[in-house]
């Protein structure tokens, strides 16, 4: 894959109720120059199994913590997986609206 003009960022803690919508609303963008990388801080859920679901996508990236590192470490591990000119943050319990990611950019 090509590198991505934006990358997604996703930290995700115990969300299993909401990571499929929040996952699918960044699928759903009409800017599709991007990639959207999910890190996982030790859920003790089925966020991980969901999360993965999508992989088919080579879009999208999930990396699951080795421990807990809590919520700003989280955030600055998926950071360091970014490849993309323009960071976005989109919580796991969030959606973006399909044209969130180009009104941003463009």
């Amino acid at each position: 894959m090509a590198t991505p003009l934006v990358s997604v960022l996703m930290t995700a803690y115990n969300r299993e109720k909401y990571i499929a919508e929040a996952i699918e609303s960044v699928l759903a963008s009409s800017f599709k120059d991007f990639e959207l990388i999910i890190v996982d801080d030790c859920s003790k859920d089925h966020t991980v199994e969901i999360a993965r679901r999508y992989t088919g996508d080579s879009r999208v990236q999930v990396h699951v913590n080795e421990k807990n590192l809590g919520d700003y470490p989280n955030r600055n591990r998926v950071a360091s997986f970014a490849c993309g000119k323009y960071l976005k943050y989109l919580d796991s319990d969030d959606v973006i609206y399909p044209h969130g990611l180009e009104v941003m950019v463009l």
